[in-house]
């Protein structure tokens, strides 16, 4: 599934992602593992949305992996490859991070921070083209 969206959102897309980011490494100074990961998750889903947005006027509004095809046609090769990998590695901690009672890892936030960054830096590049 498939939401329009009017092209000129994307940057706030991009200003959420990035913010969300911010917030996911000072929550790794607090040790605030849990809210680190689940902010990279959200930076990513936000960097992709942007992309999305700008390239083809429209976000995934299905479940979150659906993006994946939407970039697809974006991003070819070893780009799609490694974005595709970064964000199922995100996507496989946010139930656990927001919903599970068990509590996340200073490896598990360092990774989704330094997974959502890599998104993000490919995103950008993207949109500067």
């Amino acid at each position: 599934m498939t939401k329009a969206v009017d092209p000129s959102k994307a940057t706030n897309y991009m200003i959420k992602a990035e913010s969300s980011l911010n917030i996911a490494k000072i929550a790794i100074t607090q040790q605030a593992y849990d809210n680190a990961v689940m902010s990279a998750v959200h930076s990513a889903i936000n960097a992709l949305d942007a992309l999305t947005t700008f390239y083809l006027n429209k976000r995934s509004s299905g479940a979150h992996t659906d993006v994946l095809l939407l970039i697809k046609g974006i991003f070819s090769g070893q780009d799609y490859a490694n974005i595709a990998r970064q964000f199922n590695s995100l996507l496989s901690l946010k139930n656990a991070s927001e919903y599970q009672p068990d509590l996340m890892g200073s490896d598990d936030a360092v990774n989704s921070v330094r997974w959502a960054e890599r998104i993000i830096n490919k995103v950008k590049d993207k949109l500067k083209k």
